[in-house]
């Protein structure tokens, strides 16, 4: 059985409602809405933990954003 860390198992069994090729899908800071949930607008992907913190910058699937300088992509095994 292969080591997870940590941030790999929460991605193993927090699935998102849904993907998306936005620039913040591949970044660390980015909590996605979790499947099921009723609560977020249909165009929410996420939240960026980093950008506003404490009160997160929501982060829609229709927003271009072509550099940010919050942005640490996810490390790949």
């Amino acid at each position: 059985m292969e080591e997870l860390t940590p941030q790999e198992y929460l991605d193993s069994i927090l699935q998102p409602e849904k993907t998306s090729d936005h620039i913040c899908w591949e970044c660390i800071h980015l909590k996605p809405v979790i499947k099921g949930s009723s609560f977020p607008p249909a165009d929410i992907i996420g939240w960026c933990r980093k950008i506003h913190w404490p009160h997160y910058w929501c982060v829609a699937d229709f927003n271009v954003v072509k550099e940010c300088y919050a942005f640490q992509g996810k490390k790949k095994k």
